[in-house]
């Protein structure tokens, strides 16, 4: 998967920064679109930081917050936006689908309808902005009479998947394209041909194609199961036990192990280690070597023998901690 530090995204252009909501509420309202902006704390101030760059059809924002809000966006109507956090999480309600986003899961809010966002504090975000009839257009030359079909975009967008993958690399090549030249000397040819691969391959991550056998076994999943995934994916970090997450679910722990060695082939302290180790990996690629260390990472990541995470993390990932921290 494709690895984008918060620190790299439009990195050199300004950036906009504030504390006081209504100005950032302004702010955001004037690049996007109208909408409400609370923070879930009372009293909170946002420390939000935006940079912004367009060209033509695209754009490509960074946006964080700086403190946990609520976003109610009353529909975008002439632009997409693919919104995918580069740490922490956020979660999107569209009547009654909701979406879990992280660096793994993107969100596509609608055109046309209301929705309704919650970005945890320490989730800084990479939007992609899209004008809309020039991804009609884009899907008019892909698919001819099944456009129509290709542009119902649905709500999120699994960045692990090889459709996704292929999208996140040609965002990083037409964003570092932006950065690197002005757009009156960049090649028109160039321009052109990195925005419409990037749109063909923001519609073909978006298909609505048949089901392969893993997305099949990933949607047959029990409901155990996934609020399993969804309590490791906000809790890992934690200090939790196997029985803690049994208490959570509402399970025996030894209901909750037949579980998931019957569906994922994995105990549930082998699974709860891969997270913390993925999390793990995630904070020692956007880390400051001269800030942070690979033990306080380690420790807040739930791995007190400094050795033992070593040796975890070599085997899973192919490279030591401090290998990554340098990145």
């Amino acid at each position: 998967m494709v690895r984008i530090l918060p620190r790299d995204v439009l990195r050199g252009r300004p950036t906009v920064a504030t504390s006081d909501v209504d100005d950032a509420h302004e702010k955001i309202s004037n690049l996007f679109c109208s909408h409400d902006l609370v923070p879930q704390t009372r009293g909170t101030t946002v420390d939000m930081k935006l940079r912004s760059l367009h060209r033509g059809d695209v754009g490509i924002e960074y946006l964080d917050y700086g403190a946990e809000v609520r976003i109610n966006p009353q529909g975008l109507e002439s632009f997409h936006l693919i919104q995918i956090p580069l740490t922490g999480h956020a979660r999107m309600d569209v009547g009654s689908s909701t979406v879990e986003s992280s660096p793994r899961m993107a969100t596509v809010p609608p055109l046309d309808r209301p929705f309704s966002m919650v970005w945890e504090r320490g989730t800084p975000h990479l939007i992609v902005y899209v004008r809309r009839l020039a991804l009609a257009a884009v899907a008019e030359q892909v698919y001819g009479e099944a456009a129509g079909r290709a542009m119902d975009l649905g709500y999120s967008m699994n960045l692990t998947a090889g459709p996704g993958r292929a999208f996140l690399r040609s965002v990083v090549e037409l964003h570092d394209d932006m950065i690197r030249l002005p757009q009156a000397s960049a090649p028109v040819f160039v321009q052109r041909l990195l925005v419409d691969t990037m749109m063909s391959r923001l519609l073909m991550a978006m298909d609505k194609a048949p089901a392969t056998d893993t997305e099949r076994n990933q949607e047959s999943e029990s409901r155990l199961i996934r609020r399993f995934r969804e309590l490791l994916e906000r809790h890992a970090t934690e200090d939790l036990s196997v029985p803690d997450i049994a208490e959570c679910l509402g399970v025996s722990v030894r209901t909750l192990q037949t579980a998931l060695r019957a569906e994922c082939g994995a105990s549930p302290s082998e699974l709860l280690r891969r997270v913390r180790l993925e999390r793990a990996r995630e904070m020692l690629l956007a880390a400051d070597p001269r800030e942070q260390t690979i033990i306080s990472i380690a420790e807040r990541c739930g791995f007190s023998h400094q050795g033992r995470f070593s040796a975890l993390y070599l085997d899973a990932f192919g490279e030591l901690p401090s290998e990554s921290l340098r990145r």
